[in-house]
């Protein structure tokens, strides 16, 4: 096949991706919705910034903070589904080669585009748009590369994707051993994943010692808020044991979208695909497997050493391992049985319908009420204000619970990114407060919002929170 004909498979299946991603979050086009600590890289607040790369080691994003020019919430979200999309059709080239038939490559790229991980980082995607792009542009890299120079990239790719987002490095990973241009040999994955795990402690080195330099600290440590367990003794050892069973099951309700047993049927599912294809491609089976261990070993690894839980936001690769599986198990089935296969096609258009349906729900009917009610609200401040004054709770409003609005600040910021003034949340932080008195007993009760103004400062009485269940 002709880098032309490679340029126009890619242009196509990134078209497909794009136009199921628009319709899938259809209302947040023009108006993202954008989590809490999302927001200073949409308004360019450095010193949130700045301690997650501390905590995190996300310096590529601290990095990105500094562009010139900060664009508006929809830009930022247009370049990363944009982003997403060419590393969804990507991978379906890489991973199951260019000569399989439209039907197949399709699925594919559309399972790595609905992943269920994918949608609930996608919230974060202001912070994540350079590292999104990391990924974009290294999938383009590889399908248009030799496997050895895939390989030797990752060495760049690797440490630059980490410091966007610690688990990235595994989707690359995965890309490359499962790469229908690699040798089908375990010398060859076992090459790949030496360079990999070399590329990692080079991100690990690298992300210490900007720590160091920035920081003093040669470390990436845990934030507190993340309620650490430091292992002293074998009872923390079993606490920390307890946490990662506690966890594994909460990630099961995510893989069910919140339903234990849609979560069961679908790691059924994937165990089942796998079985399968060690039956028929055992080698393609075995890395698959090894990419699984190669991301989620180090990982529970942590889990059990410091009582850091990895979110299933994080485990994007295993999806699309899930994907790959399914995928080639039907593709193989279309050969063997008629009927298996129509069967097979069936389960697996189920599955990316359920998570069409998935993401179209919280999309359409979650978020949107949060928006709908900041926007009318940012609407009855005044223009032309320098400063808004908030008192009262943020869970007064509609939407705030549904969507897990889980500070004051997911409030303040979301209306100065609206207003355009300085926003204070006056019962978080009373000393900012002292300088203006409101027109208002700060204290009182409304069940709607209560604007008022006294020059160029404006003071919202926000609704009391509903009582009861």
């Amino acid at each position: 096949m002709t880098a032309r004909s490679d340029i126009t498979l890619v242009f196509w299946l990134t078209l497909l991706c794009l136009g199921t991603l628009m319709a899938t979050y259809g209302p947040f086009l023009s108006d993202p919705f954008v989590r809490h600590d999302d927001f200073p890289a949409l308004l360019g607040h450095f010193d949130m910034a700045y301690s997650k790369a501390l905590d995190e080691g996300r310096w590529l994003n601290f990095w990105w903070q500094f562009r010139p020019f900060l664009w508006p919430a929809p830009v930022n979200f247009a370049l990363y589904l944009l982003g997403w999309s060419i590393f969804s059709a990507c991978t379906a080239i890489i991973v199951l080669g260019r000569s399989m038939p439209a039907w197949f490559l399709c699925v594919m790229a559309l399972f790595v585009a609905l992943s269920r991980p994918a949608f609930l980082i996608s919230f974060w995607f202001n912070t994540l748009l350079p590292g999104i792009w990391v990924l974009a542009l290294f999938s383009l890299a590889v399908v248009f590369l030799s496997h050895r120079a895939s390989v030797l990239l990752l060495i760049v790719a690797v440490p630059l994707s980490f410091m966007a987002y610690t688990t990235y490095p595994f989707m690359m990973l995965s890309l490359v051993l499962l790469s229908r241009k690699a040798p089908q040999t375990y010398v060859s994955a076992g090459v790949t994943l030496v360079v990999f795990f070399a590329s990692l402690a080079l991100a690990f080195g690298v992300v210490y010692s900007l720590n160091f330099l920035h920081h003093g600290v040669f470390d990436i440590p845990v934030a507190e808020w993340r309620d650490p367990t430091e292992v002293k003794s074998i009872s923390d050892l079993a606490l920390n044991y307890q946490k990662l069973k506690l966890h594994l099951y909460e990630n099961l309700h995510r893989v069910g979208s919140g339903s234990l047993s849609n979560g069961v049927f679908l790691v059924s599912l994937f165990a089942v695909s796998w079985l399968y294809l060690f039956r028929r491609q055992r080698y393609v089976a075995t890395i698959v497997l090894v990419a699984v261990l190669a991301g989620c070993g180090p990982l529970f690894a942590k889990t059990l050493t410091s009582g850091l839980k990895v979110p299933f936001r994080a485990l994007g690769w295993n999806w699309i391992l899930f994907g790959y599986t399914l995928t080639m198990s039907v593709f193989i089935l279309t050969s063997t049985s008629t009927r298996l296969a129509s069967v097979a096609r069936i389960v697996i258009m189920c599955v990316l319908l359920i998570a069409t349906i998935q993401f179209g729900r919280i999309t359409y009917g979650t978020f949107p009420l949060w928006q709908k009610t900041t926007r009318a609200l940012a609407d009855e401040i005044p223009d032309g204000m320098n400063r808004v004054q908030l008192y009262g709770s943020y869970y007064g409003l509609e939407g705030a619970r549904e969507t897990f609005i889980q500070f004051d600040r997911g409030l303040r910021l979301r209306l100065e990114y609206l207003t355009g003034a300085e926003v204070v949340s006056c019962d978080t932080t009373p000393d900012e407060c002292t300088d203006a008195t409101p027109p208002f007993d700060p204290l009182g009760w409304t069940h709607t919002s209560l604007v008022e103004t006294d020059g160029t400062v404006a003071f919202v009485l926000l609704p009391s929170p509903p009582v009861g269940p």
